[in-house]
């Protein structure tokens, strides 16, 4: 097993806090491994592959940051992570990492949004995800109430705990908008604030919608050229995912400018998905054979839902989405807490 090392430190000591470990940016041979120390330390990972081998960083940091590679597509592997401050164990965690699948391997994902603000009902959406099993989470923004509120990172990493064993994705938030501990914090592909990757056959698309997404901008150069690409690998599914809803029968309503410069390129490309935060509950909008889902209701206040055009179901209900990809469809359910089902549907695979 090849290993690589990756570490980074973070001088916010004034607001001195462990984090939980949480896993990033998957592949089919390996993952990346954060957590965070209130001081600076070493490191150790371990991973239990058959040779039981130990990764050791030097360097004192309080963000430990490892990348691991070399390994099988598809596989769970136990690990566990120890820091140490001057011979002495400040921090010990053990837990699951999953690789991606090959393609042709059916597998289960979760999503949800706008978490901030409540602790509590954020815990029991993301203990109702963790108990599904599922390898993969995508959150749809609005992480946190303010991206430079420490305080506020911490609230969402003690609740994330429970999510330590699912590699963790999300976008850019309006609350997380200047994302400066946003981009710290993650180790998501790219630039960190828009970005792509495959898991099996689906092929995810990460936008950011706080910064400039019109055709003449960098963003939208980018997103034309990752579907020209991807079309020519025959993805099952395209699934698109961001903060701010095109369409919307919330508080905020439709995005006109969503509308005008990013739903004609769903459309040409027939992307399958877009899934959403925003507007703080669930929505299910159908548009010109592209589905759309305002998943919102991860913790903040709930706002009323009204009814119009291509609106198929909606629930003012805290809520995370369940996706079963099987090699014909995905079969989607929006599910509160307590596993009550507000809706579910079925997505042919495309053709």
């Amino acid at each position: 097993m090849k290993k690589y090392i990756v570490t980074f430190s973070l001088f916010l000591l004034i607001f001195a806090q462990t984090f939980s470990v949480y896993l990033n940016d998957v592949s089919q041979d390996g993952v990346t491994v954060n957590w965070f120390t209130e001081e600076p330390s070493n490191s150790y990972l371990i991973v239990y592959d058959g040779s039981n081998e130990s990764i050791f960083s030097e360097q004192e940091v309080t963000l430990h940051r490892f990348r691991v590679s070399g390994l099988q597509p598809g596989m769970s592997y136990a690990y566990t992570v120890k820091s140490e401050k001057e011979g002495k164990v400040i921090y010990r965690k053990g837990g699951i990492l999953t690789t991606a699948p090959l393609n042709g391997t059916p597998f289960s994902f979760a999503a949800y949004g706008d978490s901030r603000s409540n602790k509590s009902v954020h815990l029991e959406v993301a203990q109702a995800i963790a108990d599904e099993n599922v390898p993969l989470v995508i959150h749809t923004g609005d992480i946190v109430y303010g991206d430079d509120l420490i305080e506020e990172w911490i609230s969402f990493f003690e609740v994330a705990e429970v999510l330590s064993d699912c590699v963790f994705y999300s976008a850019i938030g309006n609350h997380e908008s200047e994302a400066l501990n946003y981009t710290r914090f993650f180790a998501f592909p790219g630039n960190k604030r828009y970005y792509s990757f495959w898991y099996g056959d689906v092929f995810f698309v990460c936008l950011n919608t706080n910064e400039a997404f019109d055709k003449y901008s960098q963003q939208h150069a980018w997103l034309l050229t990752q579907l020209e690409e991807a079309k020519e690998k025959n993805p099952a599914f395209v699934i698109v995912y961001f903060h701010h809803p095109p369409y919307s029968y919330g508080t905020h309503g439709d995005h006109i400018y969503l509308k005008q410069h990013l739903v004609p390129v769903f459309e040409n490309y027939k992307v399958d998905l877009v899934l959403n935060g925003h507007d703080h509950g669930y929505q299910r909008i159908e548009r010109n054979g592209v589905t759309y889902i305002v998943t919102a209701g991860g913790g903040a206040p709930l706002y009323e839902i009204g009814s119009g055009d291509g609106l198929i179901a909606s629930a003012k209900a805290h809520h995370y989405m369940l996706f079963n990809y099987t090699l014909d469809g995905l079969f989607v359910y929006a599910k509160t807490a307590t596993g009550l089902i507000l809706d579910s549907f079925y997505i042919s695979r495309r053709d």
